[in-house]
């Protein structure tokens, strides 16, 4: 079992540069819709750029989410937050089952 769930990872990666914090459960919940997503744009941004692609599909592989579910996210940013680690990810998948 790992030390550290991806979601853990990920929100402590996702928040280096920043003051306020997002936690484990709200970067997931923001996924699986249940948290609103506009108050964290900046970590938002962090998440879909910068993020190594594994540290991404792990958080999904762990937490039930499938690309769908961040897609929709990502397309609501602004496109200037858009590219990166996702974007790369999402276009070596198009067409094929991302689990």
């Amino acid at each position: 079992m790992p030390k550290f769930t991806a979601a853990q990872s990920a929100a402590t990666s996702t928040n280096v540069s920043f003051k306020r914090c997002i936690s484990a459960e709200e970067l997931v919940g923001i996924f699986k819709g249940k948290v609103d997503w506009h108050i964290w744009l900046p970590h938002l941004s962090v998440f879909f750029t910068e993020l190594p692609a594994v540290m991404i599909q792990r958080l999904m592989n762990e937490n039930g989410l499938t690309l769908k579910h961040l897609s929709d996210i990502y397309e609501t940013l602004p496109s200037i937050l858009q590219g990166g680690t996702f974007e790369t990810m999402r276009n070596e998948t198009m067409g094929k089952s991302f689990q």
